[in-house]
């Protein structure tokens, strides 16, 4: 059933608690960042909105999903080349009770086939929440556009997900996509559309102090949250089982959660924090240097989307004395090496 507002009552299902073993947190060990990192001038925009949704439908633009507003009401955000951002921005409506999760995925097994988008959120009954924007055609979806695609209404997946905490969501397959949530008792929740149906809720244990971040890559699938200790670990779906969870150290400024990327098929698979201190860090599953410090002035989650192999961009909040904003900072390995600079975006 379709809706124009989050307001429908959901139950909750029964969910069992399963903790992560104990094991002692490890502070963030930053090597030293490479390319052109430096301090932004300021960095940051108000505390409480969050991260937006990102993806990238073509692998080279960036659609944003971000909740702004008393309301916390839902606008959706484009650039076309992934740098340069459009100065309207379309409302999604809803009443967003934490930040949203974005993927693109194609709309059926044939290649060429327009990206989808599909936006999550958690709605102001704790449940989660879809819509869906479809092409409507063989072009490509374009936020400027209304003749290129189609919306749906917020449509009500169930579940209860912890105050707070939004959903993370990947796709390893054409059609396919795994959400996962905090529930209400701290366990990792998983809710698979296999191109036709939803599946229902899958427990996947621990317990979780913090929003899960997930990625995948060919089709394995990582997920990355702070545990109890306050710790970062992670879990790894290998295309047939769910491993056990790992501790991958570091700890995470209080009230965010992780941020998971991928390179692409078979690449390099890795995580983004915002530290203790408050600056952006990164690192990557079969790293041996530790974490990447790359500089900030960071008040919110990382929200990140891997446009190509070698490609991230990662967007933020943060505050500062005198000045507010969304900020974007893109890290190339194929081109530049390095990071960039942090840049404000207008108007969100």
């Amino acid at each position: 059933m379709k809706h124009n507002r989050i307001f429908l009552s959901v139950a909750m299902a029964a969910i069992m608690l399963v903790s992560l073993c104990a094991v002692s947190a490890s502070t963030l060990s930053v090597s030293a960042a490479q390319g052109s990192s430096s301090t932004p001038t300021v960095v940051g925009a108000p505390v409480g909105s969050g991260a937006p949704g990102v993806c990238s439908v073509n692998g080279t633009g960036l659609d944003l999903f971000i909740r702004v507003g008393a309301d916390n009401s839902l606008v959706w955000k484009e650039s076309p080349d992934g740098t340069a951002w459009t100065a309207s921005q379309t409302s999604l409506n809803g009443t967003l009770t934490a930040p949203p999760a974005a993927n693109a995925t194609p709309a059926t097994s044939g290649m060429g086939v327009p990206a989808s988008i599909y936006v999550f959120a958690r709605g102001n009954n704790g449940a989660l929440y879809e819509r869906i924007i479809s092409p409507t055609g063989a072009q490509q979806i374009t936020q400027t556009d209304s003749s290129t695609y189609t919306l749906s209404g917020w449509t009500s997946l169930g579940g209860q997900l912890a105050t707070n905490t939004g959903p993370s969501v990947c796709s390893w397959g054409p059609g396919r996509l795994d959400v996962f949530v905090q529930g209400t008792n701290g366990a990792l929740y998983q809710k698979v559309w296999n191109g036709s149906t939803w599946s229902n809720w899958n427990n996947l244990g621990g317990k979780l102090t913090s929003a899960p971040g997930a990625t995948s890559t060919g089709n394995q699938v990582g997920v990355f949250a702070a545990g109890t200790s306050g710790t970062i670990y992670y879990k790894h779906w290998n295309g047939a089982a769910w491993s056990g969870w790992a501790n991958v150290g570091g700890t995470l400024l209080s009230g965010t959660s992780p941020a998971a990327y991928n390179w692409g098929p078979n690449g390099q698979l890795g995580w983004l924090v915002t530290g203790t201190d408050s600056n952006l860090y990164r690192n990557w599953i079969g790293s041996s240097s530790g974490y990447e410090g790359i500089p900030g002035a960071l008040t919110s989650s990382p929200s990140a989307t891997a446009k190509a192999p070698g490609v991230i961009d990662v967007f933020a909040r943060g505050s500062t004395s005198t000045f507010a904003a969304l900020y974007q900072i893109s890290y190339n390995y194929n081109g530049s090496g390095g990071w960039g600079q942090w840049t404000a975006l207008g108007g969100v």
